[in-house]
């Protein structure tokens, strides 16, 4: 049987494959939206029911001009590993976590981490200080 093409009508790319710091391949669905304010792109890391890693650009008169910056968004977010596993807990790997917020915890490296175990992760450095920053998906950060 014949694969399908996995790519729209247009040539608008529907999946992409990334490779992430780690030398592991991550396969993304490409959602595009148009509306009067723009293009917007939305990436989500296929095969991850809970979890995975998610990225999105806007660009407001070409669609491809979003897809360059999502495409730029992936790789860099990809190219960092913010946990580690010792003794078999996860940690931060180097005192920096970036993810985003799902329910009942956060996604860091395209992994779900319950809030029990990320409050147990961030006790861990009890009197340290932080800083928390919230984005919306579409900004670079």
């Amino acid at each position: 049987m014949a694969k399908k093409d996995p790519r729209r009508e247009d040539g608008f790319p529907l999946l992409e494959t990334f490779t992430d710091c780690c030398g592991q391949n991550r396969q993304f669905t490409i959602a595009l939206q148009t509306t009067p304010g723009g293009h917007f792109l939305t990436a989500k890391e296929t095969g991850k029911p809970q979890g995975g890693y998610e990225f999105g650009a806007h660009a407001e008169a070409d669609p491809y001009i979003a897809l360059g910056r999502l495409r730029d968004k992936i790789r860099k977010g990809l190219s960092t590993r913010y946990l580690i596993v010792e003794n078999g807990r996860r940690l931060p790997s180097h005192n920096v976590l970036k993810g985003h917020v799902g329910y009942g915890g956060v996604i860091v490296d395209g992994e779900f981490v319950p809030f029990e175990e990320f409050v147990a992760m961030v006790q861990t450095f009890e009197g340290h200080q932080f800083s928390l920053q919230l984005a919306d998906p579409f900004d670079a950060i």
